[in-house]
């Protein structure tokens, strides 16, 4: 016996029969309102100036690095030769590993590699372990220090900042003899 469906599909029923397949149009997309650009396209020439405008600056500011690197292979060619020069001639070591440091400083673009390897030296070599070459480049910095202590000391006005100076001319003077 041979059932008949057909009345039943004809009631319309919500769901579509399963061998039919959905195919979908991508090609036709929904219909959106449009709305006009609200920023302003800049015309070709300005476009093209703009372009033209940070072309030279980047080529400036390759100029500039270019003749910041040129100066500083310049300073350490000049060490090198120096470390060399001293080397032969026997210089003290302390002052070639100053100036070793100062062109790895030059080379690598570091700006207080040289300051810090000094201070460690002074401390380290100088305080800490005696070393005399040390203990003079301590001697040497103090004494700048304090005569610009002593300086700013006459150029003073106010009374507190002449006690603070004071002080600290007193505090250098001790570091001194502790240094002697």
């Amino acid at each position: 016996m041979k059932l008949d469906f057909s009345k039943i599909d004809s009631l319309g029923s919500p769901q579509k029969p399963a061998d039919t397949f959905l195919v979908t149009d991508y090609i036709k997309l929904p219909e959106t309102s449009k709305k006009p650009v609200e920023a302003k396209i800049e015309p070709k020439t300005q476009r093209l100036q703009r372009k033209a405008d940070n072309r030279k600056n980047q080529l400036e500011d390759s100029a500039e690095v270019l003749k910041k690197y040129q100066t500083h292979r310049r300073l350490t060619n000049g060490l090198v030769a120096d470390i060399t020069k001293g080397l032969q001639q026997g210089a003290d070591i302390y002052d070639l590993f100053l100036k070793a440091v100062e062109a790895l400083a030059l080379t690598t673009n570091d700006t207080v590699l040289y300051d810090n390897a000094r201070e460690n030296l002074k401390t380290i070599y100088g305080i800490g372990l005696k070393e005399t070459h040390a203990l003079e480049l301590e001697r040497k910095d103090t004494q700048t220090r304090l005569e610009r202590l002593t300086q700013a000391l006459n150029d003073a006005v106010r009374v507190e900042d002449k006690e603070r100076l004071k002080n600290a001319i007193e505090a250098h003077k001790k570091h001194l003899d502790t240094l002697a």
